[in-house]
């Protein structure tokens, strides 16, 4: 199974409390899965379409405890990729009761069906988040996060994009919309603001799935840009010291090293000796000892010695 297989699965076996929370959720299911139809004479047909068995069972479960409908159960299959989807479908003289219930009946809308639930039926934050669980059950989809942090819902219509947005923003949880194939996509994109979301509709453990995954991927990135650094500032220890050699080298064929103040000779050969190592560690050759200031100091005039015997001049 997917790691959005995996969140659905975990939504659809929560237990649901409230009746408000079953109302808010089976709109949802309704809104977002397409599953109205107008028959005519103010008489509807519902249908909640899922390729999980484990949907399509949640939600007939909701019909049965809290609307009282016992409805059918039925499986078809896609005719492009021969998926199986499991339906519910409630008994058509039952389908006026359930819209109303669910606050989408509306004799001013569109075949009397409003595109969002009425404010009455999202009054509380309990209910807002069911209408977001049910949403995400019916047309979310949720990016494996070793891959990428991506969380959508597919909304047909705009007005209703929007409504997502508005529930998610109620919340405290940022999302942005965009058109894809004739859907409204609402989606997240930080991990952080996922985490949020899927804490928010009740899916706790692909919650702490993904914040593993983060911690990991956050431990990963520190230890390789810690490596990356270093691996900069060795090849720098390296690039620096073989231009020092050169200079020590160049000194000794033009006016040989014993023509050097003692401290300079003195440096001249520790780090002849000492090639590789850092310049903190020079100084622990040197008699006395000296520090990284010192050592530095000594390197550069031997540097500025070489930059002249190069320009032709052997005043030192």
């Amino acid at each position: 199974m997917s790691f959005a297989s995996d969140a659905r699965g975990e939504l659809a076996r929560e237990k649901v409390e409230q009746p408000c929370c079953a109302r808010a959720e089976v709109a949802a299911a309704l809104l977002f899965g397409g599953g109205v139809a107008y028959i005519g004479r103010e008489k509807y047909r519902l249908r909640i379409a899922s390729p999980d068995a484990f949907v399509a069972r949640h939600f007939f479960v909701l019909l049965k405890n809290f609307f009282g409908v016992t409805a059918e159960l039925s499986t078809t299959k896609t005719d492009q990729l021969r998926q199986t989807r499991y339906q519910v479908a409630p008994p058509d003289a039952d389908s006026a009761a359930i819209l109303e219930a669910c606050g989408l009946l509306d004799a001013e809308a569109l075949f009397g069906v409003r595109a969002v639930p009425k404010e009455s039926t999202l009054a509380y934050a309990c209910c807002r988040k069911a209408f977001l669980r049910g949403a995400f059950l019916l047309s979310g989809a949720v990016s494996d996060p070793e891959r990428a942090y991506h969380l959508e819902f597919a909304a047909p219509s705009e007005e209703l994009a929007e409504h997502v947005i508005m529930l998610l923003n109620y919340f405290e949880i940022s999302a942005k919309k965009t058109c894809r194939k004739s859907k409204f996509v609402v989606y997240l994109k930080g991990g952080e603001q996922i985490a949020d979301a899927l804490t928010l509709i009740g899916a706790k453990n692909a919650m702490m799935t993904l914040e593993n995954v983060r911690v990991k991927k956050d431990v990963r990135n520190r230890i390789n840009r810690q490596l990356n650094c270093d691996e900069r500032n060795l090849a720098r220890q390296i690039e620096n010291a073989q231009a020092q050699l050169a200079d020590i080298e160049l000194i000794r064929r033009k006016i040989g090293l014993d023509r050097l103040p003692a401290s300079l000779r003195e440096m001249a050969r520790v780090r002849a000796e000492h090639a590789e190592d850092p310049l903190a560690a020079l100084g622990e050759f040197c008699d006395p000892p000296i520090g990284k200031s010192g050592v530095n100091s000594r390197l550069r005039r031997l540097k500025q010695i070489a930059a002249s015997l190069r320009e032709g001049e052997e005043d030192i």
